[in-house]
Order: structure tokens, then C-alpha cells, then sequence
């Protein structure tokens, strides 16, 4: 049979007695799983083409007339895969189209074909994740689907809220001890990316929301409202819609919680508030 001549790159449009061969490739299972619990496995997300592949990524790769080699193939701990009678072929921190021109030299060292042609694609990252989880929509692993994925873009993948940027990010590490120091970061921060860096695999994002202050009295909107850094009574105030006609604007005085008890304090509205703190504005004496 002729040798047909192809490149490494693109999968080709094949008809008749014509073959495609997919090979599902994950190294997160122990050892060389069956085909059945590679089918098993849910694809999580399509990587970017210069993602570079770990142990656990699920690829998929299409040879043209090769019908000899095995249906599955799963990487082993080292970040192989053996394909049919090839040598075990490395494929860790290679992009797809690397891993492409690899088999394909492969193939053609080997003897199996003149010229072949070869397409690899990365279906399920495994390898590079981060954990979310807290005031979010949707908690759990989230794949680092290209280079140097930042934090905020991890969040928003999640379905953080970012709302006025209140809350905070607490980040810990794969090895964190309970005593560790634990990085945070403000979601204001992260979305005007003052402060920002790149997803580590491994990490867990813990998004907690913004704390409550509340606005009553002569406001025009009063009610509940997530608390940004360093809030201002004046700046919580304009939240709530700000002073009403009836109200005094000299006559604010602030609700707060503490060890003793629930007090009443005469503020200005420069000052700091702290969470949970009750804002009321009252009427005008005349």
C-alpha cells in the first residue's frame, strides 16, 4: 500500500476505507487505565495553543492510515505515552503542535510511515488547576487553559462577583500549613489590577464577599450595602441616596457592635466604618 504524504500539522478530510484513530491521553490515572475510564473522564476545558501539556492532560491525536496502533493510550507518572511498538514518547511541557511533530518523527524513524500526518489537540487539562471556592456561582477546579493565567481571570472564569470590587481573596498554596501566612487580595484590587499575578496549579482561591453596613433614616435609598476598604459614613451615606430634605446632614449618628453591647455614636461623615455598622441619619430639628 502507498505511503500516504502528509504534514504534521491539521487533521486531513478522509473518506472511503480512510481511517481516523483518536487516542484519549491522561496521566492523572495510575498506570495504563482501559478504555472505558478514559471515556469516563469529562473534558474540563480546550487549551490555548501554546499551553504547554502535564501529567493528567487528556489529548487527542489523529494519525492518518495507522490503523495498527491501540485505540487508548494513557501517560504514565513520567509524562509519556507509548503508542503501539514506538518508544515511550515524552510529551510533558510540550504544546500540541510540539507533540505533533514528536509523534510523527517518531512514526517515521520507526519505519511506519514516509511522510505522516499528524494532529494533536489538548481536550481536558488536568495538570494545571486551581480550587475556588466561597462567594462564587460556580466553586470548584478551574483549569489554567493558557500561560501565565492571572488570578482575576481565574475568578471570573469561577463566576466571582465582583460588584464594587468589595471582598477579599485569600490564596493558598498546594503545601500551606495551618499556621502559614496566607496571601490576600482585595477584589478592587484585582480588577483594576493594581494588584494581580499569575494562577499557581495547585492553589486554592478562597473569594469571601464584602461585609454589610446598612443606611437608615432620612436617606433616600435606605437599606444594606456591601462595605469597600476604608468606607467613609459620607461615602455610605451616597449609597444610600443621600441626605433627604428632611434630613440633617450635621445630626448622623452610628450603630456599632461591640464586646459590651450594641452602642449609639455621634459620627461625621469622614469617618471610618466597620462591618455590620448601622448608619442613621436623623431629621432636621427645624
Amino acid at each position: 500500500m502507498p505511503v500516504a504524504k502528509g504534514t504534521t500539522r491539521g487533521l486531513l478530510s478522509l473518506t472511503g476505507t480512510s481511517l481516523l484513530i483518536v487516542f484519549a491521553v491522561a496521566a492523572a490515572l495510575p498506570g495504563r487505565a482501559d478504555a472505558q475510564a478514559v471515556d469516563a473522564l469529562p473534558a474540563t476545558s480546550t487549551a490555548s495553543a501554546d499551553y504547554q501539556v502535564g501529567p493528567g492532560d487528556v489529548l487527542a491525536v489523529s494519525v492518518y492510515r495507522q490503523p495498527d496502533l491501540p485505540p487508548k493510550v494513557v501517560v504514565g507518572p513520567d509524562g509519556t505515552i507509548t503508542l503501539g511498538a514506538l518508544r515511550a514518547i515524552k510529551v510533558e511541557n510540550l504544546t500540541a503542535n510540539q507533540i505533533a511533530d514528536r509523534i510523527a518523527h517518531e512514526l517515521k524513524a520507526g519505519g511506519i510511515l514516509l511522510a505522516p500526518s499528524v494532529n494533536v489537540s489538548v481536550t481536558d487539562i488536568r495538570s494545571k488547576q486551581v480550587s475556588v471556592m466561597g462567594s462564587i456561582s460556580r466553586p470548584g477546579q478551574i483549569p489554567l487553559d493558557h500561560p501565565n493565567m492571572m488570578l482575576s481571570e481565574v475568578l471570573a472564569k469561577a463566576g466571582a462577583t465582583f460588584g464594587t470590587g468589595a471582598g477579599i481573596v485569600t490564596v493558598l498554596s498546594r503545601n500551606d500549613s495551618p499556621n502559614a501566612p496566607r496571601e490576600q487580595f482585595s477584589l478592587s484590587a484585582l480588577v483594576s489590577g493594581t494588584r494581580d499575578r499569575p494562577a499557581r496549579p495547585g492553589e486554592t482561591l478562597v473569594v469571601q464577599s464584602a461585609p454589610t453596613i446598612y443606611v437608615s433614616g432620612e436617606v433616600g435609598k435606605p437599606g444594606g450595602y456591601p462595605m469597600e476598604p476604608n468606607m467613609t459614613v459620607g461615602r455610605a451615606i451616597a449609597l444610600g441616596g443621600g441626605v433627604t430634605p428632611r434630613g440633617s446632614s450635621g445630626r448622623i449618628v452610628l450603630q456599632r457592635e461591640g464586646a459590651g453591647g450594641k452602642s449609639l455614636i455621634k459620627v461625621d461623615q469622614g469617618d471610618t466604618l466597620q462591618p455590620n455598622d448601622l448608619i442613621i441619619v436623623k431629621r432636621r430639628v427645624f
